[in-house]
């Protein structure tokens, strides 16, 4: 089964400008998807890693991160922070 690289973000263009910087960096499987999707977006593919994007609530994330847990609770997980 493909290993696949998540970008979780509700804006869209960050979500795509950051899934291109992965492809760009020779990650073949890279996709996108906001927090109520994003099971569905990777299919049966293997979570290599999780980048969540900074435009989530509070909510969205904590939601993210216990779904996560119980789909695979060692995929690694890299929270990005917005513009200050």
């Amino acid at each position: 089964m493909d290993k696949t690289i998540l970008v979780v973000d509700q804006d869209r263009a960050l979500a795509e400008n950051l899934k291109e910087l992965i492809e760009f960096m020779d990650q073949p499987y890279v996709v996108t998807a906001v927090p109520t999707n994003w099971r569905q977006r990777i299919g049966e593919r293997r979570l290599e890693a999780v980048f969540v994007g900074p435009d989530l609530s509070d909510q969205d994330v904590s939601g993210l991160l216990a779904d996560l847990k119980i789909f695979d609770p060692n995929v690694p997980v890299v929270m990005m922070q917005g513009k200050s």
